[in-house]
């Protein structure tokens, strides 16, 4: 029982130092983007591209509306 008890604790403290690890290096990658910022364009445009924006005009038919009104079940 102490065993597996000491082998719980070894898994934990490895996950635990594999996340602190982690985070560590993303902070370290932040705060080097942070400081180039002013130099570095943003990866992404302003604004998407047009495929994805929705236009006003919609062209699609009218949903049809059931005898329930849209509820389902009986």
């Amino acid at each position: 029982m102490l065993g597996l008890l000491l082998l719980v604790l070894i898994a934990m403290t490895s996950f635990a130092a594999g996340y602190a690890t982690r985070s560590a290096i993303s902070q370290k990658r932040r705060t080097k983007y942070l400081k180039w910022e002013p130099y570095v364009r943003p990866s992404q445009p302003s604004k998407p591209p047009e495929f994805l924006m929705r236009s006003d005009k919609r062209n699609f038919p009218p949903i049809q509306r059931f005898a329930s009104g849209g509820r389902r079940g009986g």
